[in-house]
């Protein structure tokens, strides 16, 4: 974790005066003096000893080109910022009698060549190693990565499916197998740090012959335990490849849980049960503190905020860090995963980037498919997805992500929807994912009337509101008229029967390179319902308020109500407990549209309701 950092063209800028030492992750944009640097950056750090006999370095972010050397070995991974990246380094470390140095370039100039694009993208460019970086060993053979199916077998679809029997398989792909080689799976039920302990037991078990492929073919697996965003039950998958002598080479786990999530016309099935479901968006990267290069406190704070305030999905711009997908695989908050494919640039054809995209979505894919939360890819945002070249990139990149990853969904996400509701590009992904800005960047249109021409364009179509709220400074009002806009425009959204779910936008005032207000470290825009450090502001207990799967009536007769909520949010309530002082009373499994007397005590104490994982989601 400590290095040597400077910043130059040249390496030899570690040897001046303005090398410093750092921890990683890191970026200059948090230096005083270097906020709005672009350019190169260096680090320098020596790599202890390791027993084994590969050795790795791996990058879990480093924005944006980044190029490695270690002895003689070079390695560069341009073009990308926020995907992951391996380095085998055996041959300079075994070259080395001192201990190896590494050394790391970083450049974060707008460029062509990547994604984002030159300046098209709404968030900080922070530049460095942002995430962390591992060095690891192993012995002859390397386990490079395992793709796994976990798959609830539902066949009936309307009502709400918690257990049961899946499918389970998994592809690993591995480096260095010869023959003799083995691989030995176990399957545990649970996982570290989850609501479920991780077992001692394996719930199955076996071995399989070593090939470059090795594959589980798909088994049927009774008793288990779909994974749920009220409960999110895991499972913890354990790789082994043992060489013919018996010696372990390397080891893989992989937490991954068994959820089902389909279409079908326009109704959104979660685990067999007919769902709408609410959400908001989190512009990570903009507590000052740290920029991008976020701690895992920062990470969990603002995360717990998402859930906190009832929501079920969100969506991120740009990829983010397993520590970002392991909080929502145990707390259950879905993510659509996005490349950071956003605005109106290039303003060519957008296929001159299909190489740099198909990249980026492979590594994507290869390093985050097997967590349970992130529900779909996102392939690109306000794309001028009116004209037939952008229309026909959408077709591909979503073609290219089911290719990948068949069973999850793959979406554009559009802003000129309104614009012609029949050819706009968002039709072309599973949802129709929209950004609704009607009465604030989007002029001219009536809300009701541009809603009822877009669905009746697209029958039998899943919509989904993507981005809604108010932005300032643009637009007036400051925080009450952002909970205005959020009460009117969800007011709507809960009239539309084919409408399956909402992401608000969004959780925090964020850092961003294009931002109206503040300079420097602080150029940020004012969009959110908390500020920069995750502070709420009023607005931010209105989403909480709505976004609760329930209402609480007073009746001077009957007493407290437990009205479940029929519109959106739109689930089932079902191992929810009310707690009153240390008195907990189960409450019996509710549909919506039913209701529930609840216990005459809550009359006259404050009383909390409490999820399936203990966590709180009302509080009288």
């Amino acid at each position: 974790t400590e290095w040597t950092f400077a910043a130059g063209d040249k390496s030899t800028c570690l040897l001046g005066k303005q090398a410093t030492v750092c921890t990683v992750p890191h970026t200059i944009n948090v230096v005083p003096g270097y906020e709005e640097y672009r350019g190169k950056v260096w680090y320098r750090t020596l790599l202890p000893k390791l027993p084994g006999s590969r050795f790795f370095l791996h990058f879990e972010g480093a924005y944006r080109d980044a190029r490695v050397s270690v002895g003689k070995l070079r390695h560069a991974h341009t073009g990308s910022g926020y995907t992951p990246f391996t380095v085998e380094i055996t041959k300079a470390v075994r070259m080395s009698e001192e201990p190896a140095a590494v050394t790391v370039s970083v450049d974060n100039r707008m460029s062509a060549d990547a994604l984002p694009y030159e300046k098209s993208f709404d968030w900080p460019a922070d530049g460095g190693l942002i995430r962390p970086v591992s060095y690891f060993s192993t012995g002859p053979v390397w386990i490079r990565f395992a793709k796994v199916s976990s798959d609830p077998l539902i066949t009936a679809l309307g009502s709400r499916r918690d257990s049961g029997n899946a499918v389970f398989g998994f592809n690993a792909y591995l480096d260095g197998a010869t023959e003799g080689c083995t691989l030995t799976w176990q399957l545990f039920r649970g996982a570290k740090d989850a609501i479920t302990p991780l077992s001692d037991t394996p719930l199955q078990e076996g071995t399989l012959p070593c090939g470059e492929i090795t594959v589980l073919d798909k088994r049927a697996l009774p008793d288990i335990t779909y994974w749920h965003f009220d409960r999110p039950e895991l499972y913890t998958l354990v790789l082994r490849v043992l060489t013919p002598d018996g010696a372990c080479s390397d080891t893989l786990t992989q937490t991954i849980g068994f959820r089902d999530i389909r279409l079908q016309g326009s109704t959104c099935f979660f685990n067999g049960e007919p769902v709408r479901l609410p959400g908001m968006e989190w512009m990570p990267g903009s507590d000052p503190s740290c920029g991008m290069a976020e701690t895992e406190e920062i990470i969990h704070h603002r995360l717990s905020l998402l859930r906190d305030a009832g929501c079920v999905i969100t969506r991120f711009h740009w990829q983010q860090s397993d520590a970002v997908y392991d909080w929502c695989d145990r707390h259950g908050l879905m993510v659509q995963e996005e490349i950071p494919f956003w605005g109106k640039q290039p303003e060519g054809d957008p296929e001159a980037l299909l190489p740099i995209i198909e990249s980026q979505l492979t590594e994507t894919l290869r390093d985050h498919v097997n967590h349970p939360s992130i529900c779909s890819w996102g392939v690109g945002n306000e794309l001028s997805a009116q004209r037939e070249d952008v229309q026909a990139y959408i077709r591909k990149a979503v073609a290219f992500c089911h290719l990948l990853d068949p069973l999850r969904l793959a979406n554009y996400v559009t802003n000129t929807a309104w614009q012609n509701p029949a050819t706009d590009g968002a039709k072309d992904g599973d949802v129709m994912m929209i950004n609704d800005y009607i009465g604030t960047w989007h002029q001219g249109y009536d809300p009701e009337e541009a809603w009822s021409t877009l669905v009746a364009s697209h029958p039998g179509r899943a919509f989904l509101p993507a981005e809604f709220g108010l932005c300032e400074p643009a637009f007036p009002g400051g925080d009450a008229a952002r909970e205005r806009v959020f009460l009117e425009k969800l007011g709507q959204y809960r009239r539309i029967p084919e409408i399956i779910g909402t992401i608000y936008f969004c959780l925090n005032d964020y850092r961003t390179h294009m931002g109206e207000e503040g300079e420097g470290l602080m150029r940020r825009r004012v969009h959110g319902s908390t500020d920069l450090l995750g502070n709420p502001k009023p607005s931010y207990f209105t989403v909480r308020r709505e976004y609760t799967p329930f209402v609480i009536q007073s009746d001077e007769n009957e007493g407290k109500l437990l009205c479940v909520r029929g519109d959106i949010p739109c689930y089932m309530l079902r191992g929810y407990t009310v707690k009153v002082g240390r008195s907990i009373t189960p409450i019996p499994d509710l549909r919506p549209g039913e209701t529930w007397l609840l216990p005459e005590r809550c009359r006259l104490k404050p009383f909390r309701i409490l999820r399936p994982d203990g966590s709180t989601v009302y509080e009288s």
